[in-house]
């Protein structure tokens, strides 16, 4: 992964709404948040259960600082997986939006890096979108770090076979353990 330009201090999370607290992937998040809300680092997610609530979690345990962007709770689609009620007491900061879209603009915004833990169809959709932004805005990019033992081939398999450009191939990195997320955004951020 290349070096950015970017000051990185908010690190948005996005994985697996329905993940328990015993799944690795749940485990690996709160790890991760822990350790990056350590180091300074403000935690942003989508308010949800799963790897949101265990980067809240994991984030308010070092007494760190969550932001939460959610959609509002009157508008819920049939399907969205809510707003978790932990997350929600903990949180310093929420912002309620419209729809999916207007919920995804926010963390964009407001991110300047992006861990993404194993997931469904939402986390495809918000790696797919932000890896995209990357490479427009690269020099400039907020990174992407893929974290698991289940994205090395993933994104491998994505890189080689979807004819990627060089710049798309030089915006994200795949980790498996907490630290190497740190390191990470330690190495490329400025």
């Amino acid at each position: 992964m290349e070096k950015t330009t970017k000051k990185i201090k908010k690190v948005a999370f996005f994985g697996d709404g329905m993940a328990k607290k015993g799944d690795e992937h749940y485990i690996l998040a709160l790890e991760t948040a822990k350790l990056l809300a350590e180091n300074g680092y403000i935690i942003v997610n989508g308010g949800g259960p799963g790897v949101m609530e265990a980067a809240t979690l994991g984030a308010k345990g070092a007494g760190g600082r969550v932001e939460l962007v959610v959609l509002d709770p009157k508008k819920n689609p049939e399907n969205y997986e809510g707003i978790g009620k932990e997350n929600e007491t903990l949180a310093n900061t929420i912002y309620i939006t419209e729809n999916y879209q207007e919920r995804m603009g926010k963390l964009i915004e407001l991110a300047d890096a992006y861990v993404i833990f194993k997931g469904g169809s939402g986390t495809l959709s918000e790696a797919g979108l932000v890896w995209e932004m990357a490479k427009f805005e690269y020099g400039h990019y907020e990174p992407l770090i893929f974290v698991g033992k289940e994205w090395e081939v993933v994104v491998k398999s994505i890189i080689d076979n979807m004819g990627f450009e060089n710049i798309e191939k030089r915006v994200v990195t795949t980790v498996e353990k907490p630290e190497e997320v740190l390191k990470a955004l330690t190495r490329v951020g400025s």
